[in-house]
């Protein structure tokens, strides 16, 4: 099944540049990042390969990326690939609280 996900970039550390978000800021201190889509299809028995933090509150924080298909996008999509830090805030079209977008997943 294919898995759409709206990922957010991590706020930027000091001295790194800043990219203007089109939407609303991040789950802590209302930080800012871009916001993109991906999609993943999941099939023969692959996995997402993503570790994600429930507590981040209205998006899952990306832990790490580990073998799978969030790696294989990566590779494919340098420009937009999700790194540790970077938040989930929707899967397939499903926004709320973390618990229920992994649940989506």
């Amino acid at each position: 099944a294919q898995k759409d996900i709206t990922e957010k970039s991590a706020p930027p550390k000091s001295g790194e540049d800043v990219v203007p978000a089109a939407k609303a800021g991040g789950a802590k201190g209302g930080s800012k990042g871009k916001e993109w889509t991906i999609k993943l299809e999941k099939k023969d028995g692959k996995k997402l390969g993503i570790d994600v933090d429930l507590s981040g509150g209205e998006s899952l924080v990306v832990d790490a990326i580990t073998d799978g298909l969030m790696q294989e996008w990566n590779k494919a999509h340098p420009d937009k690939a999700v790194k540790e830090a970077d938040q989930i805030v929707a899967v397939n079209g499903t926004r709320g609280k973390a618990e229920e977008l992994a649940g989506v997943c």
